[in-house]
């Protein structure tokens, strides 16, 4: 039978609205944050959200309510029951306020579904009737053979009875703005807008979930920007929740953000444009310590770049000590445990596009740049994510690279995307190596350029000062003397959290030493049982070259593959022995030139990618050392360098030079020059301090690691130099014991 050439069209089955809604949507307070967007794409300035009870499952309604231009029939006929309708992307302006639409996908309205099981729209324009289509989720999932367009949907049309003079709407508008918006209040507020209703919730309403949903809506629109900042004027538009009397009455009224977010202890504010280029500010909100960043925040060269931004980061001390001056401020708590727990609450980096907060970044647990990770590896320098509440501000036009989720949450992850957390990082990382200079006591000068003086000490939290001054004052049962307990217990508390989390520190490299140990012994056996199968593999090639030349001339390959492999194997174990665990060994004579060039093939790779030219020079010093301590050395300088150089643009020369030779005294000197941008010269007098760092993500072991191995093993010193033969950082390695 002839095969017949023709067309077939795809047709959606009905329950498609159960993906789009139920499934696409990840919880209510994304769903209602569709709605109330809606709202703003339709230049509303007001939008009221009512529950009404009971709040189960099953029963109970939402009603979101707007005063914005409303749709006509036409409309609500050719877009609002059109699904991936083109409208947005013909029309990316809201037809009033010129505001950059929120919407674009087409699909936000059947958020509805998610919420309830009837949706419920009413919408007015002015000039037109009034249009109300009701949609009961259900029966797009009644008759799984039904098609989407054989699903009807309640349509009703005529005289505006919810919006209009007098109205329900008008009433509700008049009630909840009564003494904010008297003055220049419109005379048709309530005439024009839209009404969602969804009857039949799908989940219960608690104080929990009323509360994370306040929480989610106060961060929708940014706070107002400091006056430094040229980011878009914060639009016209307010939301209003009103919940039934009861046990949930006290969550009614406008949603703001909290005042504690006006009060940071330490504030980064500024831009970083397409290029990298950052121009920060660094202010303290306790005293009058600023600093200013000028300088090229490059990050991956093999990215694209994110586009323009513009940060205000804002972070908090949460020791008690810190926390307690917040008490004198009006910030909606009367303890130091309520302002932490409101810091927290309005803790996370939100951003926003074109004046609109981007889902899910902001919400408090939703730790999309790694603060947490950080300060794990780090936690006298980082920040956590419940220590930061951020702003980012970006555009559609300014950054086209970075496209929202389907599902309407997070970004998709994109170069860009990872382009744009490395900056942020980067900038936040500024900030914090200035906290932690701002918080670390006064250093003796001979001190400020050598490794292993701590900043601060881990039990300087420890004093019992306040207690023990009130009790030499007051009587034991006065009130202040209770007040200083909690005090004095608090700082307590802080000091041993801080003890801890160094002591995980330490555990988790001796974890790391020991299991190099197990890898290298396991390793090295594997490689053994390998060698001798290898010697059985090439007797039986001779003895197959005769009558089996071509399996023989196989088997030489697959003889020369592993082989290979096995010699890269043992390369491998031969570059992580310096981090094994075990003893360091007995020193040996050797040649410092051939070692150190033994250890730098460990970076060979990022040597290579990166197109660093690594040079070794100066006097070929022959030294009795541990194999392991140049090892140590090398790693940890070189890769810090190498750091630096990946984060200069491609044009620029990127070099490393090592030169070792012998003073007069008889002293082994090693020195570390390379030509990266340097060390700041805010930071030069705390780079030895052990888990401080510049870097994003470092850790701040490298260089107390590396100058406890010079000073503990060689009575020698390692110190930052004013200048070298290159125009970056320089190093420089003292040995003045047991070097041969």
């Amino acid at each position: 039978m002839d095969s017949e050439n023709t067309q077939a069209y795809l047709r959606p089955r009905a329950r498609l609205m159960s993906t789009l809604g139920e499934e696409l949507i990840s919880n209510e307070r994304v769903a209602l944050t569709e709605l109330v967007k809606n709202a703003y794409d339709a230049d509303a300035s007001l939008v009221v959200i009512r529950f009404n009870a009971p709040l189960v499952a099953g029963s109970g309604s939402i009603e979101v309510w707007d005063d914005g231009h409303g749709m006509s029939p036409e409309t609500v006929r050719g877009t609002w029951l059109e699904i991936a309708t083109p409208h947005r992307h013909r029309s990316p302006q809201s037809e009033g306020l010129g505001r950059r639409v929120l919407g674009a996908k087409g699909i936000g309205r059947f958020s509805a579904a998610r919420l309830a099981q009837v949706t419920s729209l009413t919408t007015h324009r002015r000039d037109e009737q009034e249009v109300t289509v009701r949609v009961d989720w259900g029966r797009f999932t009644k008759d799984d053979d039904a098609y989407l367009d054989q699903v009807p949907v309640d349509w009703v049309s005529g005289t505006p009875r919810t919006f209009g003079a007098n109205s329900p709407a008008q009433q509700l508008f008049d009630r909840v703005t009564q003494g904010f918006r008297d003055e220049g209040r419109p005379d048709d507020l309530g005439h024009h807008g839209t009404l969602v209703r969804l009857e039949g919730l799908r989940q219960q309403w608690d104080e929990k979930s009323v509360t994370l949903l306040k929480q989610s809506l106060s961060r929708l629109l940014p706070p107002a920007p400091p006056s430094e900042l040229d980011v878009p004027d914060r639009p016209d538009f307010s939301v209003y929740v009103e919940t039934p009397p009861g046990e949930l009455g006290h969550h009614t009224g406008f949603v703001g953000a909290s005042e504690a977010l006006a009060h940071p202890h330490y504030r980064l504010m500024g831009t970083v444009d397409a290029d990298g280029q950052a121009h920060l500010q660094l202010r303290t909100g306790h005293s009058d310590a600023e600093a200013i960043i000028d300088e090229s925040l490059v990050g991956d060269s093999s990215r694209p770049s994110c586009g323009a931004l513009t940060l205000d980061i804002r972070t908090w001390d949460l020791e008690g000590t810190s926390l307690r001056q917040l008490l004198n401020i009006d910030v909606g708590a009367r303890s130091i445990p309520e302002i932490r727990q409101l810091i927290r609450r309005s803790s996370g980096v939100a951003l926003y596009r074109d004046g609109f907060r981007v889902q899910p970044f902001g919400e408090s647990g939703f730790d999309w740049l790694g603060f947490d990770l950080r300060r794990v590896n780090n936690p006298t320098l980082r920040f956590s994510n419940n220590q930061v509440a951020g702003f980012v501000y970006i555009s559609a036009d300014g950054n086209p690279g970075l496209k929202d989720r389907s599902h309407r949450e997070g970004l998709i992850d994109s170069p860009e995307y990872e382009e744009l957390k490395a900056r942020i990082l980067q900038a936040v990382s500024r900030l914090e190596s200035w906290r932690y200079k701002l918080r670390r006591p006064e250093q003796p000068e001979e001190k400020l350029h050598s490794p292993g003086t701590p900043g601060h000490g881990l039990f300087s939290g420890f004093s019992l000062d306040p207690l023990r001054q009130v009790v030499e004052q007051r009587h034991p049962d006065d009130v202040v003397l209770g007040r200083a307990v909690e005090e004095a217990s608090e700082t307590i508390t802080e000091g041993v959290r801080k003890v801890q989390e160094v002591l995980s520190q330490f555990q988790r490299l001796a974890t790391l030493g020991t299991l190099v140990d197990v890898v290298l012994h396991d390793g090295r056996a594997a490689l053994t049982r390998i060698a001798f199968v290898l010697e059985d593999l090439q007797e039986l090639v001779e003895n197959l070259r005769g009558e089996h030349a071509e399996l023989a001339e196989e088997l030489v390959k697959v003889h020369t593959g592993f082989s290979t492999q096995q010699a890269a194997l043992d390369h491998l174990f031969t570059r992580i022995q310096p981090l094994s665990g075990r003893r360091r060994g007995r020193p040996r004579s050797l040649s410092l030139h051939a070692e150190i060039r033994a250890a730098v093939e460990v970076h060979e790779a990022d040597l290579a990618k990166l197109g660093i030219d690594l040079e070794v020079g100066g006097e070929d010093v022959t030294v009795t050392v541990a194999p392991g301590d140049v090892n140590t050395l090398v790693l940890n300088l070189v890769g810090n360098a190498i750091y630096w150089l990946s984060t200069t643009s491609d044009t620029h020369d990127r070099s490393i030079l090592i030169e070792t030779g012998r003073t007069p005294k008889g002293e082994v000197e090693i020195t570390f020059s390379d030509s990266g941008p340097g060390v700041r010269t805010e930071i030069k007098d705390v780079i030895f301090d052990t888990y401080f760092s510049d870097k994003p993500d470092g850790i701040g072991l490298g260089l107390t690691i590396a100058g406890s191995v010079v000073k503990d093993f060689y009575d020698g010193a390692l110190s930052l130099l004013p200048s070298g033969p290159l125009p970056g950082a320089c190093f420089q390695a003292v040995l003045r014991r047991r070097i041969g």
